[in-house]
């Protein structure tokens, strides 16, 4: 009782998933907590005494999906599927299992130097009045990289340090023509390097966004310049027409 429950999770798996990690921070996970496990209730197995929103008298259906892990429920690697065709794993060091271009919403990246990292926030793709965002979130697969000041993330090529366990970093990047927005929480420095400087209060730098990046506005702008540029080009033109007439 009143135990810290990792390993294991009290997630019911539902649609859309909460991703969360594995417990090796190394594949996006989900908790296989499910019901209708008839051995619990034969053997008189009960491992929780609440679960949020599920009656008392139902508890003791309520386990993991996994028969060699005696049923306890944990945060699994699991399989994309697209009309039964196996699309990728979950596993971040497989460079394979990076998304598609377009359907990257948490501008994630898969590869050898790639770990799982807990979204604080859904990501966002947006793009003037254009905003998507994918109903699965919680977690996602991102470069990290260990320096003398700390733990770096990676998102694109930018590069967030994380100061101490647990810190908020605002994302903000451009990526493939939309801007990505969200939020990661750092992970202990000690859990992927070997040397940390002692956690500290992120600098003020880290704790505010930066200005928003806006394609639009962008874009806006050019079109008022080459408008004015036209502008001041024509009464050039024009003369140039008439003296040729004349």
């Amino acid at each position: 009782r009143r135990q810290m429950l990792s390993p294991y999770c009290d997630t019911l798996r539902s649609n859309p998933l909460q991703l969360t990690c594995r417990q090796d921070q190394r594949a996006v996970a989900v908790c296989n907590l499910q019901k209708k496990i008839p051995y619990l209730v034969l053997y008189n197995i009960r491992y929780f005494d609440e679960l949020s929103g599920i009656p008392a008298e139902d508890l003791p259906y309520y386990g993991g999906s996994v028969e060699i892990a005696d049923y306890c429920p944990f945060s699994q690697e699991f399989s994309w599927h697209l009309s039964g065709e196996y699309q990728r794993s979950s596993d971040c060091r497989i460079l394979e299992n990076q998304p598609e271009m377009f359907k990257n919403y948490g501008a994630e990246k898969y590869g050898p130097h790639s770990v799982c990292l807990i979204q604080k926030s859904a990501f966002v793709m947006e793009k003037c009045e254009r905003k998507l965002s994918y109903p699965d979130w919680g977690s996602g697969c991102y470069q990290v990289s260990c320096s003398p000041q700390g733990l770096k993330v990676w998102v694109q090529d930018t590069s967030y340090l994380c100061s101490r366990a647990g810190q908020v970093l605002p994302v903000s990047i451009q990526m493939n023509g939309w801007i990505h927005d969200g939020n990661l929480l750092c992970p202990s420095c000690w859990d992927f390097c070997e040397l940390c400087p002692p956690e500290t209060d992120p600098p003020a730098t880290n704790l505010t966004r930066a200005l928003p990046l806006d394609l639009c506005s962008r874009s806006s702008s050019l079109v008022v310049t080459l408008w004015l540029l036209l502008g001041n080009l024509f009464p050039l033109l024009a003369g140039f027409l008439l003296c040729v007439w004349h």
